[in-house]
């Protein structure tokens, strides 16, 4: 069985029985043998057979995209034990060796590449990463969000199709996607608190009440912040 739509009703099996039904091994050698980054459709497809991601419910659609993610994040797991770092992003999947010991671990996405400078004692980071390490623990929120398997049923039909559109839309639009997370002053993220709560610190900040002076910086950190909710849906 090589396809999710082989379940007749997902809520009466439960998830292992799911994952063990699916090519695993399949999807792991795949992985280790490409060496450019993949985007996540090319993943579903050697996942779940012949799947017709553009014609596809979106709550199912929404399903494959949590299974493959959860065995994603469960296989950057057992890479690691390799020396092998698994990047998870839907737009870019790549499997590639870390740096030697006593190298910074911290990996780049835009740039695509480790830092590689030298760390101490037996820290993974160098210093100045070790100090970003805020900007790291949201990559770890969502990391835990998928392999908890009880957020595979939490989502209904509706914040499924706006999860989907987000994509979309995300893809379209990427470059002014990341362009209004730089006006926020952010990382790229999926919190939707951490959003809200830089857009309040910076809302206060520039403020048009505190100087005349905010009212453009103002409009633009607002409209940047529409547009991620916009784009970005509340998981709930």
């Amino acid at each position: 069985m090589n396809n999710i739509n082989n379940f007749d009703n997902f809520e009466t099996n439960n998830f292992e029985t799911i994952i063990n039904s699916l090519p695993v091994d399949k999807l792991r050698e795949y992985l280790l043998n490409q060496t450019e980054s993949l985007f996540e459709s090319t993943l579903i497809r050697v996942l779940f057979g012949n799947f017709d991601i553009m014609g596809a419910d979106p709550l199912i659609l929404y399903q494959n995209h949590f299974i493959l993610f959860h065995i994603l994040y469960k296989l950057q797991e057992d890479f690691e034990k390799d020396g092998l770092y698994l990047h998870i992003h839907f737009m870019r999947i790549k499997t590639l060796p870390y740096p030697a010991n006593e190298k910074c671990r911290f990996y780049n996405d835009e740039l695509g590449y480790f830092c590689n400078e030298k760390t101490s004692g037996n820290s993974k980071y160098c210093e100045f990463h070790l100090r970003e390490l805020n900007n790291m623990v949201d990559g770890l929120s969502i990391k835990y969000f998928y392999l908890d398997e009880s957020n595979f049923y939490k989502i209904d039909k509706k914040n499924a199709e706006a999860f989907i559109n987000g994509t979309w839309e995300i893809l379209a639009n990427y470059n002014d996607f990341k362009n209004n997370f730089a006006k926020l002053e952010l990382n790229e993220t999926y919190d939707i608190e951490l959003i809200k709560k830089q857009f309040k610190f910076l809302a206060k900040k520039y403020h048009p009440d505190i100087s005349k002076e905010n009212h453009k910086k103002f409009n633009e950190i607002n409209n940047a912040y529409r547009m991620i909710i916009k784009m970005i849906p509340v998981f709930k």
